[in-house]
C-alpha cells in the first residue's frame, strides 16, 4: 500500500464563529492532511485573524466574494496531493474520519472516490428557544456530501470541478457528472462528517433552495438527454 499525499480544501465566508474548531479537527486528525488549504470567500468578520493563529499548519487565501463552488474549485487550482477533501468552516470530522476513507483509495487503486456516514448535531451554543426550532435527523446518513467524500486528484481532471453557476446543490450537480462519467465511489460504513445545524444554514433559506435544486436536476436530466441514443426512450 502506498501512502497518497491529501490537501484539503476548505471554503470560509464569515466562518469565524466555528473556524477554529473546524480546523482542529482537522489537525488532530490520527492521519491529517499534509495540506490545508482555507479559501476565504469574501469574509467580512474575524475568520482572517482565527485563520492566522494556525500559523503555518494552514494556508489561508482571500478571494472577493463568488460563492462556494468558487472557492472550492480555487482550492483545488492552488492543491497539491493527490487525493481531495473538502470540509465547510462550520462542520467537523470525528476521529479518525480521514485515516479510514484515504487508507480505502491507497488500498484500492481501482476507487475513484470513497465516502462514508453524516451525523448532524445542533450547534451546542445555541440558546434552547433557537434549538426548538430547528429540525436535526437522529440518524446517520450516506448522503455523499463534500465533507464525506475523498476523491482522487484526476477525477477533476476528468469531468471538470464544481460549477460555480449554482449557488447551493453544486456537490449534486458534480455527483451527477461524476456518476455518469463512470467514476468508481465506495462507502465507508464509520461517521466522517458531522454536520452542524445553526441559524443560518437551515429553514430561512428552504424557498430558495427549493428553486435551485430543481436547476440542478434540470441540468442533470438534460445532460442524460444530450448523451442518449436517439432511439433510447424519452429521447426526442
Amino acid at each position: 500500500m502506498s501512502a497518497l499525499r491529501l490537501s484539503l480544501v476548505i471554503p470560509c465566508y464569515n466562518g469565524a464563529t466555528y473556524l477554529a474548531e473546524a480546523v482542529s479537527s482537522v489537525l488532530e486528525q490520527d492521519r491529517a492532511p499534509e495540506e490545508v488549504i482555507v479559501i476565504d470567500d469574501g469574509s467580512t468578520d474575524d475568520s482572517g485573524s482565527i485563520a492566522a493563529g494556525f500559523g503555518s499548519r494552514i494556508a489561508w487565501v482571500r478571494q472577493e466574494q463568488r460563492g462556494t463552488s468558487a472557492a472550492r474549485n480555487h482550492g483545488i487550482a492552488l492543491s497539491t496531493g493527490d487525493l481531495i477533501a473538502f470540509l465547510d468552516a462550520d462542520d467537523l470530522w470525528p476521529a479518525g474520519s480521514l485515516s479510514v476513507r484515504r487508507e480505502l483509495l491507497e488500498a484500492r487503486p481501482d476507487l475513484d472516490c470513497v465516502s462514508g456516514l453524516t451525523r448532524q448535531f445542533i450547534s451546542p451554543e445555541l440558546p434552547d428557544e433557537i434549538r426548538r426550532t430547528l429540525v436535526c435527523p437522529e440518524d446517520v446518513s450516506r448522503a455523499r456530501v463534500a465533507g464525506a467524500t475523498v476523491v482522487r486528484r484526476s477525477v477533476f481532471d476528468r469531468i471538470g470541478r464544481f460549477d460555480p453557476s449554482f449557488r447551493i446543490g453544486e456537490t449534486l450537480d458534480w455527483i451527477a457528472r461524476a456518476d455518469a462519467a463512470g467514476v468508481t465511489n465506495e462507502v465507508v460504513e464509520h461517521v466522517v462528517l458531522l454536520r452542524r445545524v445553526h441559524t443560518t444554514n437551515t429553514t430561512s433559506r428552504l424557498k430558495a433552495d427549493r428553486a435551485e435544486y430543481l436547476r440542478v436536476l434540470k441540468a442533470s436530466l438534460d445532460r442524460r438527454r444530450a448523451t442518449a441514443p436517439a432511439d433510447a426512450p424519452g429521447k426526442d
